[in-house]
């Protein structure tokens, strides 16, 4: 009898601790998910800066190349 009333008595105990194991683990995920959103935002902002900087490297000398070659096709034909 006593050990039946003892574990009524301790099982509000461990439905609270279940209680705030489950809402721990709910903000570490949801703390490790902003985390993660956070890094890929950043490694996107980074990729793209490094795509507009070879982009603009490209554009550069592209246009460097056109007009070297405007240049000597000038004085080759006059």
């Amino acid at each position: 009898m006593f050990t039946t009333l003892f574990v009524m008595a301790l099982c509000p105990l461990a439905k609270a601790d279940v209680a705030q194991a489950a809402h721990d683990a709910k903000e570490a995920t949801v703390h490790a998910a902003k985390k993660t959103g956070e890094i890929a935002k950043e490694a996107a902002h980074g990729t793209a800066h490094a795509a507009k900087t070879v982009a603009h490297g490209v554009a550069n000398t592209a246009h460097k190349g056109y007009q070297a070659t405007k240049v000597a096709v000038h004085k080759a034909t006059h």
